[in-house]
This record gives structure tokens, C-alpha cells and sequence, in this order.
């Protein structure tokens, strides 16, 4: 990886009601917006470890840039998103990286507790050798990560967010521009209470990556 690699990382404010709604009920707004609170902080934590990059935050909603700028945060250059959907936010945070100078780009979530810094490192590495864009598949027929060695506004503009078929739809998309991906490891994501559940099997059993405030937040609701 050199200083001309970028990492972005997609957050929004936790605030109740506004962030992972998908888990009312049964958790309560305030608990769902606190477990968010925990996975992007340790996304951030963990990104954070990454050397010779440069790392970027990308914030919604308008004027929370303030919460980004300290602790795990304190490495990630702020912006503000724009766009009306995921699919232009994403294209736009792109957009704005390559802008500056960037010869490759990961873009991320907080939604994957299992997301390492080795999983992007070989995202970064499928770039620097063959590779037009890099998927994280997940479980839901998304993705965890995205990689593109140039901006593709092609790719991610009107796709049929939130449904099975998001990762299928893009990668068709790389093969009618004939642009070669490839994919890495799947994982799990969070949006529902099933997904919490699995959260809590996957952080009895495994020790990386370290999401210290994600298994508190388990183990203070006994789920740990």
C-alpha cells in the first residue's frame, strides 16, 4: 500500500431513530443506535491500523462532522456525504478521493464486525495486480467492501439498494464494461435481530478482529 491508496469509511451520526432501524423491535431506537455507535467505532479503530494510507470519513447527515474529529476518528479526514441514495453517496465519496490524487480506493461500512485490516489489504493487493474493482460479498447478497482502481460512476448509480440481488446486479455491471473484479472472503453484516444473534455466536468463537466495544455492548445485554 502506498500514500496514493485510499480508505473510506461510510458513517452516519448515531442518533436513535436514524441509524439501524431495522432492529426496532426489538431493540429499542436507542439501543440499536448505541450498538452502531460500538461497530463504527471499531471499524474506525481497526481501519486505523492500516499503514501508508489515506484514510477518509465521509459523514451523514450535513453538520455532524463534529463527531467525527476525535478518538478513533482522529486519523480520518472528515467530509460530508452527498448524494440522495447509497449508490450516489458511495459514487461521490469516490469521485472525491480519485479527485485528490488517489490511484486506488476501498470504500467501507460499519456494518461488518468481522471486516479486518487484512481483508482490505488484499482488496488493495487484487487492485495492484489485475483487478478493476473487489467485492466483500455478504451474506445478504450485498457487499462489505467495495475496491475500485478508477472511478466507475457506471457501477453504483441506481441499483436496487437494500434488496438479495445488490452484489449480482454490480458484478453484472463489471462484465458488460468488461471490467475485471474479484471477491473476497464473505461475511456476515448487522441489519436485523438474526444478524445480532449470529453476532453474538461469531464473537464467542473468534478473537479478531478485536471490536472491544461491540463485545461490551453484547456482553451488557447478556449476549456476549
Amino acid at each position: 500500500m502506498t500514500r496514493k491508496d485510499a480508505l473510506i469509511l461510510m458513517a452516519k451520526a448515531p442518533l436513535p431513530g436514524q441509524v439501524k432501524t431495522r432492529l426496532c423491535p426489538p431493540f429499542t431506537k436507542t439501543g440499536a443506535a448505541a450498538l452502531y455507535a460500538c461497530l463504527l467505532e471499531d471499524t474506525a479503530a481497526e481501519m486505523a491500523r492500516l499503514s501508508r494510507v489515506r484514510r477518509y470519513l465521509f459523514y451523514s447527515p450535513p453538520g455532524s462532522g463534529r463527531l467525527f474529529r476525535g478518538g478513533p476518528f482522529s486519523g480520518f479526514e472528515p467530509l460530508p456525504q452527498s448524494g440522495k441514495d447509497l449508490g450516489q453517496r458511495m459514487d461521490a465519496a469516490f469521485e472525491t478521493v480519485f479527485a485528490r490524487g488517489a490511484t486506488r480506493a476501498v470504500l467501507v461500512g460499519a456494518d461488518c464486525p468481522a471486516l479486518s485490516t487484512r481483508l482490505v489489504a488484499a482488496a488493495f493487493r487484487e487492485l495492484a495486480s489485475s483487478a478493476g474493482a473487489v467485492f466483500g460479498p455478504t451474506d445478504d447478497g450485498g457487499f462489505y467492501l467495495i475496491a475500485l482502481s478508477s472511478h466507475a460512476p457506471s457501477l453504483l448509480r441506481a441499483v436496487a439498494w437494500g434488496t438479495g440481488a445488490v452484489l449480482s446486479e454490480v458484478t453484472l455491471r463489471c462484465r458488460a464494461a468488461t471490467l475485471p473484479y474479484s471477491l473476497l472472503p464473505s461475511r456476515f453484516d448487522i441489519d436485523t435481530a438474526d444478524d445480532v444473534a449470529s453476532l453474538s455466536r461469531w464473537a464467542r468463537t473468534r478473537s479478531s478482529p478485536a471490536c472491544p466495544r461491540t463485545r461490551r455492548w453484547l456482553t451488557s445485554r447478556g449476549g456476549g
